[in-house]
This record gives C-alpha cells, structure tokens and sequence, in this order.
C-alpha cells in the first residue's frame, strides 16, 4: 500500500507556511539537490523530484487550497477513495488503483480534460525521467502578456499553461534529421523527432507537456536553432563545396 507524500515535509515548512516560506525551501533543497550538481547522484535526483512535485502543488494557491482540503478529508493519509481495496481509475484500457494514485494525479484524472491533448499526436517518445523542471514562473491571467513571459526557470518562458523553449542542433541534425532529448516544465524528459531538412527557427509542438492546472494541461513548444560550423579546414571546405555543387547551390 503506497504511502500517499506530505508536501509540506517534504519542503520542511509548517502547514501554516506563507508563499515566501515555501518557495525559499523549494529554492534551497532544489539548488543542494540539482541533478546538474550531483551526476549520477539517483537519491539527490529524486529528493530534487520530490521538491518539484510539492512545489509545484503548494506554490500555488488553489491547488494548495485543493490539497489542504483533501488533507482534512483524510485523503492524502493513505490513498484517495479510503477503501480497503481502493478504487479503478483511468482510461479504457489501462487502470490506475487508488493505492498508486498521487495528489497531481487526481486532480488531472478528475479536474478537466483528458490529459492526451488536443486530438494529435506529437513525433515524439516520452521516457520519465526524474530531471529538474521549475514548476512555476509566468504571470496570473489577468497580467498575461501576447508574448510569452520569463518564469523562475531561464530554459523556459510561459504563456498561460503553454511552455517555450529554445534549442540548438548542429547541421547534421539538420540535413539529416535527428532525435533529442528536451526537458519539460514537469519534470520530464521527452524525445523529440527532428525531421531532415528543418528549416532554421521553425517551431514544433509537443501537445500535453507544458505547465499543469487544475483542468488542463499545457503544449511544450520547441523552438529550432541552427549552429553553423567555424574555422572550417581546407579539407572541409573542399567537401562543402562538393556537396553543394551536388545540389546545385552557388556561392
């Protein structure tokens, strides 16, 4: 029987704790326990995951409020339902017990959309890894910008629940097409299929993999760079102007 996590441990604050408190715990155990500051490093990693997650329910001020609730109900003591056996949950197909059942899951299970999207399927293979994501950052809807806006994360930017971000491939990647790997403001890993002949700046979509509310889940978008190589060798060169002969380019 899976033990359901006490956020407010986890980020060791009171259950009385203001905004401040909680994100300066969030900010110390997520800077001690960065995977970046501690490769290899499987019990940093999943203390630095286990701060996202509370983070990313008590930072803010509804889905505290939810949580809290469920608290007082004896929800989060155990398991979601109370029965000996739990209950089924999930889609046609798959079952998800009350047992194995978390806070965040809950609410995406039973607080709006399916969480598949928006009737698409993305290019793309997901594997869960346990890496950082900040959680929260952006501004409240009423002081939404058009563009989206810097969040506590620099690798992220955020437009309602939707995510931005910038990456580079090399030519190769380019020509060639290729697979990498981009984190995700959840705490996850995805991989991303770059297809061959992408033009530079072009923006792809992964649907379901930007921020989280209580009723939807947001796009991850990803925007393309381009590195060109420097300091080419005469040899280099040479072949450059080879293959774009072969294609007809002039230069």
């Amino acid at each position: 029987m899976a033990q359901q996590k006490d956020y407010y441990q986890i980020l060791g604050v009171a259950e009385t704790a203001t905004e401040e408190e909680i994100k300066k715990a969030y900010r110390e155990i997520a800077k001690k326990h960065h995977p970046d500051r501690n490769p290899g490093n499987k019990e940093a990693e999943e203390k630095f995951k286990q701060a996202s997650e509370a983070y990313e329910t008590l930072g803010d001020k509804e889905k505290r409020s939810k949580y809290d609730q469920l608290r007082k109900l004896g929800a989060m003591g155990s398991r979601f339902g109370g029965g000996r056996g739990g209950f089924g949950f999930g889609d046609a197909g798959t079952t998800t017990t009350s047992d194995d059942m978390s806070y965040e899951e809950f609410m995406r299970k039973f607080g709006g959309k399916n969480q598949q999207g928006r009737g698409q399927k993305a290019n793309t293979s997901f594997n869960f890894d346990d890496i950082f994501g900040n959680l929260f950052g952006g501004k409240k809807k009423e002081e939404e910008s058009d563009e989206p806006q810097p969040t506590d994360d620099p690798f992220f930017k955020r437009k309602g629940n939707d995510a931005y971000v910038e990456v580079t491939i090399n030519l190769a990647q380019a020509l060639l097409g290729s697979r990498i790997r981009v984190r995700t403001p959840l705490g996850k890993r995805v991989t991303v299929k770059i297809p061959p002949g992408i033009d530079p700046e072009r923006q792809l979509r992964v649907p379901s993999m930007g921020y989280a509310e209580l009723k939807e889940l947001g796009d991850l978008y990803i925007r393309v760079h381009l590195a060109m190589p420097k300091n080419l060798t005469e040899e280099q060169q040479e072949a450059t102007r080879q293959f774009a002969a072969s294609l007809g380019l002039k230069w």
